[in-house]
């Protein structure tokens, strides 16, 4: 009994084994014939008009009918590999409309190709360009930034940006709709040294097609410690009326201000001009006068008058 089920299963498996055979005989036999399919096919495209720029993409994928056996169109269905499109022979319809012969890139083309496979024709007949007039424009440069300062410490000067405009390169409708160009984020914290680094410029869309002559800009900025001062400076009063004299009470008026430290004994009551001018309290009917600070230094910031009003008095003049 054993021995006829062992020579039943060998006459099965025998079965198995020949038909498998035959199939891949069959296979092998088909795949070796020649056949003729359309396939897509990735393009990227080499020298575009260097005084022009793509106001689109073009197309991305051609197809192309090929001529390959079996074996080959198989590979070249699960891998087309990307071609590269020459369009120094483009052909102009109007002053943004190019398009490209893809019969003249049939040679190019088929030297791209795996061996074995045989390009016949191009299923369309070209390739469109919507190509713009390449235009510069110089923009200011924005910082934007998020910046903290230790207890005491403050910017000493305004931020510098260097440079402060750059080069745009694009088509002149987006150049015409951009006025600025911002950085990355400089954000710093807790500040009690100066900046001194380079920030990235923000990138544009790359379907924009606008390009920046620089990718970073230097940014400097002087942080010191700060510390108030105050000083008494003379009040200088104007439109006085001719035969009169005017007396003040008081005659100085205190400026506080802060002041980087390493500026500090660079001050005094030189620096400051303080003027009240008669004619407005005159003209307001007021019994006081309104001091104005009219002068002060680049290294001073918050400078503050007290007091705000003074009292006067007029004396008619001998």
């Amino acid at each position: 009994m054993n021995k006829k089920n062992n020579k039943s299963n060998k006459l099965y498996y025998t079965f198995i084994l020949f038909s498998i055979l035959s199939v891949v005989f069959w296979f092998m036999t088909k795949l070796s014939k020649e056949y003729d399919t359309s396939i897509k096919y990735p393009v990227s495209y080499i020298n575009l008009p260097s005084n022009k720029l793509l106001q689109e993409k073009p197309l991305e994928y051609i197809d192309i009918r090929i001529k390959a056996t079996g074996f080959k169109l198989i590979s070249s269905k699960v891998s087309p590999r990307k071609l590269t499109i020459d369009a120094s022979n483009i052909y102009g319809k109007s002053l943004t409309n190019y398009y490209l012969l893809l019969y003249q890139q049939k040679l190019s083309v088929q030297k791209q190709m795996n061996t074995g496979v045989e390009v016949a024709y191009f299923i369309n007949d070209s390739i469109h360009f919507n190509l713009g007039v390449l235009n510069q424009k110089k923009v200011l440069v924005k910082l934007t930034s998020e910046l903290t300062f230790a207890d005491g410490f403050e910017l000493n000067n305004s931020i510098l940006i260097q440079p402060d405009s750059i080069l745009l390169t694009g088509p002149k409708s987006t150049l015409d709709t951009i006025s600025y160009i911002s950085t990355s984020l400089l954000q710093k914290k807790e500040l009690n040294v100066s900046i001194n680094e380079f920030v990235a410029i923000k990138e544009f869309n790359p379907d924009s097609n606008v390009r920046a002559e620089k990718d970073k800009v230097l940014i400097t900025a002087s942080v010191e410690r700060f510390t108030e001062g105050s000083i008494d400076v003379p009040v200088k009063v104007l439109n006085i009326p001719e035969g009169k004299q005017i007396n003040t009470f008081p005659k100085f008026v205190k400026v506080t201000y802060r002041i980087a430290l390493s500026n500090f004994n660079k001050i005094d009551s030189s620096t400051f001009l303080i003027e009240c001018d008669y004619g407005i309290s005159e003209d307001n009917n007021l019994p006081y006068l309104m001091p104005k600070l009219v002068k002060s230094s680049s290294m001073i910031k918050n400078a503050r008058i007290s007091p705000q009003k003074i009292d006067f008095l007029i004396n008619k003049q001998l």
